[in-house]
């Protein structure tokens, strides 16, 4: 089925790891559909496309998403359009991992990497994720012949779970403080006269999406006629070998012509290919940073954690002039270029989840351009 390919992207490539910006996933089709044979490749293009349907594929991955922007109308008057409509017209269904697959463990930037030479590698920007029943922290003040009450409410609506544990919670015997005005009718005390209560400070985490009922259960049964409650984001966890860009220690230091040499090599690129910006010729290089596609925007945080070298596949004119500046030599491999290798590691994973399923790499596929 179309929707077990969805779940395999999902498990190869998981969609939090994608930057916020970009669209990942199923981007066209029915889940309920049969899948027989699905085809891979950068871009979707009038040859990809010619090609899936050649093959009598059900679905194409496409590493770039075929739908970025929002589409308003849909014709066949456009070149988008009507590469969607065909698609939808053959009954193909649409795929992107994009991000998700550049940020994850052993995915595309980890295998850029990798042509350069063995050592440690850490994400240049960390993925972030929730703990499971984590995010929030919420906070209340209650009076503790009222505490076993509001804190079974919280965990009712969701509030509590770390792990395999409920009603997880921390208490803090304390004083409150108050004086009543007009109208208000305290549960201790007296209007009008400063009062002195003991209470005691109940803490519990929940996921963001429990936040409106875990605090209207608070409410529900808290016995103040106005129950203090505060809310705070809890930090997440960081893992270093995930995220978006790497930063290689390199165990063998490269120059900037080695580094070309083994690029070339891996990527196949032939001679001129590739683009340098060196402020000083045969230096070497220990430690490297590395986005495929068009990644120049972590360049200052690759140089921030000592990257004396980025790799990219493309750079602005002015871009190169602002890494020369910074001291951060530049070596641009080309966008798809540095991207289309990986195809083959994707197909690789994918199968295992898809038994029965023929996972194909487009043979069509191609840069824009070639070198005249």
């Amino acid at each position: 089925m179309i929707g077990e390919l969805a779940l395999a992207l999902e498990a190869v490539a998981p969609s939090r790891l994608a930057a916020d910006w970009d669209k990942v996933g199923m981007l066209v089709g029915d889940p309920s559909r049969t899948l027989k044979r699905a085809l891979l490749c950068i871009d979707l293009t009038e040859e990809t496309l010619a090609e899936a349907i050649r093959r009598k594929c059900q679905a194409i991955v496409a590493y770039h998403p075929p739908i970025f922007e929002p589409i308003t109308r849909l014709t066949a008057l456009e070149p988008r359009g009507a590469l969607l409509l065909r698609c939808m017209e053959h009954g193909i269904a649409l795929f992107s991992p994009h991000t998700a697959l550049d940020a994850v463990r052993g995915g595309v930037t980890d295998w850029l990497a990798e042509q350069l030479g063995s050592g440690e590698r850490w994400a240049i920007e960390p993925s972030v994720t929730p703990r499971p029943g984590e995010g929030l922290k919420i906070v209340t003040f209650v009076p503790a012949y009222a505490l076993g009450v509001v804190r079974d409410a919280m965990a009712r609506a969701g509030a509590g779970t770390i792990g395999a544990y409920r009603k997880c919670s921390f208490e803090l015997v304390g004083s409150g403080t108050f004086e009543g005005g007009t109208g208000s009718k305290p549960t201790e005390g007296k209007r009008g006269r400063f009062e002195r209560v003991d209470e005691v400070r109940l803490e519990m985490v929940c996921e963001p999406s429990a936040q409106v009922a875990v605090v209207q259960a608070i409410r529900a049964v808290h016995p103040y006629e106005e129950a203090p409650i505060d809310v705070f984001r809890t930090e997440s966890h960081r893992d270093a070998t995930q995220g978006h860009g790497r930063v290689a220690r390199l165990d063998r230091p490269l120059t900037c012509a080695q580094v070309v040499r083994k690029l070339r090599g891996a990527l196949r690129l032939p001679a001129g290919a590739v683009q340098v910006v060196e402020s000083l010729r045969a230096r070497k290089h220990a430690r490297v940073g590395l986005v495929p596609g068009a990644g120049f925007s972590l360049m200052a945080k690759a140089a921030d954690a000592g990257c004396t070298l980025f790799v990219t596949g493309e750079a602005r004119h002015h871009d190169q002039l602002a890494a020369r500046a910074r001291g951060c030599d530049l070596v641009l491999a080309g966008h798809s270029q540095t991207e289309r290798g990986y195809l083959p590691r994707l197909a690789a994973s994918l199968r295992p989840h898809l038994p029965g399923v023929a996972i194909q790499i487009s043979s069509s596929d191609a840069p824009p351009f070639h070198a005249a």
